[in-house]
């Protein structure tokens, strides 16, 4: 499978956008008490979960401005204490809270991310997610869009790991470390010859994510991985039309 990445295009991280909490009852959305701590669904941390789901609770992301989405990801940090069966999740699309369409389901899954693409949507400003089941375990829900790379990147994909440890010295001469995290990957990937179209793609979703605001996840044909850009991308163009570029991708503890 081609790799990608998946990045929120709708703004749904932005802290004057509203994600709420409630129930479904055909396609009409209510906000209700329904879950315990729904925020974290929308937090960028996958490391705490939302608890408390029953069949037809909800999540609803209501956005600011007329949004782009094709696809919407989930994060499971452990069983999801159903039996799977392809429709434990809907996502419903719309303008209005009582008139959303669109009633794409997806699968949950016993631990790591979930990826489902539907036909993309224009000019939203709601993305409900419905829990069909009584799901446990789920910490991270992204709707956004999926950039599938043009071509794979170099066969040169570095991959390194930074400990961010600060040495110091005493007034004696003696050093000492202090170490601040277990260390993250860093992942640098190479695209030597992209075109135009590619480009503007990767810009378009470097402008979403505001450069190294905020995490994304990226897909590299055979693993998932949520990260960062560590460094804006620089473009240099070879021929007519014709670009090369590095990513840089900071993998999150969380």
């Amino acid at each position: 499978m081609a790799s990608y990445f998946v990045y929120d295009s709708i703004n749904q991280y932005r802290s004057d956008n509203t994600v709420s909490e409630g129930t479904f009852s055909g396609t009409t959305f209510t906000v209700s008490d329904s879950l315990t701590s729904h925020e974290r669904a929308s937090d960028q941390n996958i490391g705490t979960i939302i608890s408390g789901i029953s069949a037809n609770d909800a999540i609803c992301y209501q956005v600011g401005s007329s949004a782009t989405a094709n696809c919407v990801v989930a994060y499971f940090t452990g069983d999801d204490g159903v039996i799977a069966n392809g429709d434990e999740m809907t996502i419903r699309t719309g303008t209005a809270l009582d008139g959303l369409s669109g009633a794409d389901n997806f699968a949950s899954n016993n631990g790591g991310w979930v990826v489902n693409d539907f036909t993309e949507v224009t000019e939203k400003t709601k993305f409900c997610i419905e829990f069909n089941e009584a799901i446990t375990n789920i910490s991270e829900i992204l709707v956004g869009s999926k950039l599938n790379f043009e071509i794979e990147p170099d066969v040169n994909v570095q991959s390194s790991i930074n400990y961010e440890n600060e040495v110091q010295r005493s007034l004696g001469g003696v050093e000492y470390a202090i170490n601040i995290n277990p260390g993250q990957e860093v992942i640098t990937i190479s695209f030597q010859n992209i075109s135009s179209t590619f480009k503007s793609d990767l810009i378009t979703m470097q402008d979403f994510l505001r450069g190294e605001s905020k995490k994304f996840l990226y897909y590299d044909s055979s693993a998932y991985h949520w990260v960062r850009l560590d460094k804006p991308m620089t473009f240099t163009e070879i021929a007519d039309g014709r670009f090369s570029t590095q990513l840089v991708l900071r993998q999150q503890i969380q």
